[in-house]
């Protein structure tokens, strides 16, 4: 009997964007919505052009309810 992975469906919003989650190289994370990578690059940069923090590509995905709820969860306990 073979089992299968179980699947999640990726997160998206009503406008059809993606959560994509990341880590920054410099320690911490963050996250941003947008509908594709090219369009995640510009909203990163204009919401943190001004920065000298630097994305660890290598973390870059797209969330999950679940991946976002224990995201969320661990940004939580830092914040409190």
């Amino acid at each position: 009997m073979k089992h299968r992975a179980k699947y999640e469906r990726l997160l998206k919003n009503s406008k059809g964007e993606y959560r994509y989650q990341f880590n920054w190289v410099s320690g911490g994370f963050n996250d941003v919505w947008a509908k594709n990578l090219k369009e995640f690059k510009s909203e990163l940069k204009r919401q943190f052009g001004n920065s000298n923090l630097d994305v660890n590509y290598n973390s870059l995905h797209k969330a999950t309810e679940s991946g976002a709820r224990s995201w969320d969860k661990a940004g939580d306990m830092l914040c409190w």
